[in-house]
């Protein structure tokens, strides 16, 4: 349920759809792993060129869509939010805890069976309710 954690405090189910369509673009991704890469908060123009985008309109257009959920406008540039630093991790689990001290899903109970040792695979199907 990365993907809830992830979007916690939104008001419902439409939403949490609206925000799993924002990720559906492989600039929007590159914008987030970029963010999730850097030492602090990136200005426009930096993001842009890490990111290799050339159109500011095309990239000003990406950005806005993330900024409505996983990405912060601060005074010193563009960062992660909460949510955005979930998605990184969910999409990495194994790096995400390696750099906090956590164990990885692989180390934990299985959400099916509930063994600490189960080797069983289970796949999450992203897909949205009219297709």
């Amino acid at each position: 349920m990365a993907v809830a954690e992830a979007t916690t405090g939104m008001a419902n189910s439409e939403d949490v759809t609206d925000a799993l369509e924002v990720l559906g673009n492989e600039i929007r991704v590159s914008i987030l792993r970029e963010l999730a890469d850097a030492d602090g908060p990136l200005s426009f123009t930096e993001l842009r060129e890490r990111v290799g985008i050339r159109d500011t309109g095309k990239f000003n257009y990406h950005l806005t869509k993330l900024c409505s959920y996983f990405v912060r406008d601060t005074e010193g540039g563009y960062e992660l939010g909460h949510a955005g630093s979930r998605v990184v991790a969910a999409a990495d689990p194994h790096a995400a805890a390696e750099a906090s001290g956590e164990s990885t899903a692989a180390e934990e109970t299985c959400p099916v069976c509930g063994d600490e040792n189960c080797e069983k695979l289970f796949h999450v199907h992203l897909t949205p309710p009219w297709r």
